[in-house]
């Protein structure tokens, strides 16, 4: 079971693009341990961070709360 998911905004994106991007997912386990999950959702675009968060939601089925958002 997951403590939280931190994910990492990609910042290489065009500054025209009005969508976001995943970089990369740090998962924190109940133990503290921390795995990496870089090319968990291939870059895929968002048009916001709403939506990005329901995946990563769904993905590793954990609460919308647990989910921290990072530039």
């Amino acid at each position: 079971m997951f403590r939280n998911i931190t994910v990492y905004l990609d910042n290489q994106q065009q500054e025209f693009h009005e969508s976001i991007r995943c970089g990369f997912i740090v998962a924190e386990d109940d133990k503290g341990e921390e795995t990496f999950h870089n090319d968990l959702l291939d870059s895929s675009e968002y048009p916001g961070i709403q939506e990005l968060i329901d995946d990563i939601v769904g993905i590793f089925d954990i609460q919308r709360q647990r989910v921290l958002i990072t530039s």
